[in-house]
């Protein structure tokens, strides 16, 4: 794990979000505002319409997940995300998403993922997480990400959705400022412009906004508290409607303004012991939706 943030770091932090979000007449007022409707959806243990877009949420692979460099443990990991891609490709979902932490060590991301992406039969989203792209985020340390996985965040458009996938990474001090206003500046069009066009909005990133509650303490696992709800809000006003997420490596289900936000269980370890598989995101026309569990078979 990442140590957590120092306070000096958290205020250079908040300077540097303070002088981004700002850009071309950004206002977090508005967002605000706006935030106030609630997202109107609906958990349901079976659908009875056919959905109309299907998520395979598949959350840190995180090839070596150990203390150390243990091939053993490397094995392990790599042949249960085999098997979870091969499950992937018979559940034939609309589109993947790797909710981040590809490997636990950055540079081992190009040892099998090259040939692994290959297998994948379905159009492929991946969020940086933060093994991937460690702390503090550097240029160096997202070329090394782009080489294997070709972009650092990414949106597609699907059956009228658009889902919309950011590096967290971001929320955490950095001096690369150009690479984030370059984010921030494509998150806020992706949003505005699926909204301009009706277009349901799904969110993705490594990180998730908060654990347990929009209050909670700021930690490694959630964004800082001082931006954490004008972010939700702004994204729920610009018509986001759900929210998968990875990095706790517990199943979780909360939401913010209707707006569920998941994280899904993982193939590398689980803290919550829950079983090694993904989640298959089934939402019909209605916004009623399954987000049901797949298993590996086995739980080695």
């Amino acid at each position: 794990m990442q140590q957590q943030l120092t306070r000096r770091n958290f205020i250079t932090l908040m300077e540097a979000v303070g002088a981004s979000m700002a850009l071309n007449g950004f206002s977090w007022a508005r967002a605000q505002e706006d935030g106030a409707v609630e997202v109107k959806v609906k958990k349901v243990d079976k659908l009875t319409e056919e959905p109309v877009l299907t998520i395979a949420h598949c959350c840190d692979p995180q090839l070596g997940f150990n203390k150390t460099r243990d091939e053993k443990v490397y094995q392990l990991h790599l042949a249960r995300l085999k098997r979870e891609i091969e499950l992937v490709n018979e559940s034939k979902p609309d589109v993947v998403f790797f909710a981040g932490d590809m490997a636990h060590f950055a540079d081992e991301m190009k040892r099998d993922y090259p040939e692994l992406l290959k297998k994948i039969e379905t159009p492929m989203l991946v969020a940086v997480g933060n093994h991937d792209v460690p702390d503090p985020l550097t240029a160096k340390g997202v070329v090394q990400f782009t080489d294997v996985f070709g972009v650092e965040y990414n949106s597609l458009v699907v059956k009228g959705w658009k889902i919309i996938v950011f590096n967290s990474q971001y929320i955490r001090p950095t001096q690369e400022q150009e690479l984030y206003d370059q984010q921030v500046e494509w998150f806020k069009r992706e949003l505005e412009d699926a909204h301009a066009k009706n277009l349901k909005t799904i969110l993705g990133s490594h990180v998730p906004p908060f654990v347990k509650s929009l209050d909670e303490k700021d930690e490694y696992f959630n964004f800082p508290s001082k931006f954490r709800q004008d972010f939700l809000d702004y994204s729920v006003s610009q018509g986001a409607t759900f929210y998968l997420a990875g990095h706790t490596h517990t199943t979780l289900e909360r939401a913010y303004r209707g707006m569920p936000i998941l994280n899904a269980e993982t193939t590398s370890v689980n803290f919550d012991q829950r079983p090694h598989g993904f989640r298959l995101l089934k939402i019909d026309a209605n916004l009623n939706y399954e987000w049901n569990f797949i298993g590996l078979g086995e739980d080695a």
